[in-house]
This record gives structure tokens, C-alpha cells and sequence, in this order.
């Protein structure tokens, strides 16, 4: 399943995380969201997947990696993000 994250990356682009691997909006039309692999500048990683603009389902499944998956990058990623909302949302005692 695929999620959709609105804070994945430096420039606060959405990021969409699916089978380990992470993708950032390329861009967005009427009908569908394109997305391409995060590793796309640093590995020149050339996967891409298209999605449904009003159910986020998959319309095209994602093409092949170059890329290589490490499991750990995406939960470190999952855990910052945690850390920051708890931050964000944690109040003060008087």
C-alpha cells in the first residue's frame, strides 16, 4: 500500500513511500499525480509511477530501479518524522 506523506523532503514536496522504495511529486495534472524516484538526482534512478489524483490508487505501477533499496532509510525517515509531530504538538506545563 501506498502512503503519502504532505512533509517528505527538505523543500516540503509530498513524498509517496511504497515497497521501500520513496518518490517525490514530479508533477500534477486533472486527472493523475506523477511521481519519480527520490534517488532520481543522486543515482540518476529513472523509476516512475503514476497515481489517481482523487483516490491515490496506482494507474501505472512503478518502472524498474537502478537504485538500491535500504530498508533502514525509509523507517529513520518514519521515526524523524515522529520525533517533529511530538516536538510540534507536545505542550508546555506552566
Amino acid at each position: 500500500m501506498a502512503a503519502i506523506s504532505n512533509n517528505g523532503t527538505t523543500k516540503q514536496k509530498p513524498r509517496l513511500d511504497l515497497n521501500g522504495y520513496s518518490y517525490i511529486m514530479d508533477r500534477l495534472t486533472n486527472e493523475k499525480t506523477y511521481w519519480r524516484c527520490i534517488n532520481y538526482s543522486l543515482h540518476h534512478c529513472n523509476s516512475r509511477l503514476h497515481t489517481c489524483v482523487i483516490t491515490n490508487n496506482i494507474i501505472k505501477p512503478p518502472t524498474e530501479h537502478i537504485c538500491t533499496i535500504d530498508g533502514t532509510t525509509v523507517e529513520l525517515r518514519k521515526f524523524d518524522e515522529q520525533i517533529a509531530y511530538r516536538a510540534l504538538h507536545t505542550q508546555e506545563t506552566p
